[in-house]
């Protein structure tokens, strides 16, 4: 499944025919074209992007403000960093 991945997975959905039997019919491996599909379907999702705002007293040059992302990213921002 190269280059043409998702027009196979896209002439599945056309032949009304389940997973399976498009499968065997086409002589691709079950296992593969799940595999593939769901790499497209992750593609698919839309990412956004949210602003964070948040008003801090000003501090020291040295101290940090600490976002952590449920992702395990960590993001330190100086403290007196301007909106701008």
């Amino acid at each position: 499944m190269g280059a043409t991945t998702a027009s196979i997975v896209e002439q599945q959905k056309q032949s009304q025919l389940s997973i399976k039997p498009f499968c065997e019919n086409n002589s691709i491996n079950y296992q593969t074209f799940f595999y593939w599909s769901k790499r497209l379907r992750s593609h698919e999702t839309v990412q956004t992007l949210h602003p964070i705002a948040f008003d801090e007293p000003r501090h020291s040059p040295s101290e940090v403000v600490v976002l952590l992302f449920a992702n395990g990213i960590r993001a330190e921002l100086p403290a007196a960093l301007s909106p701008v």
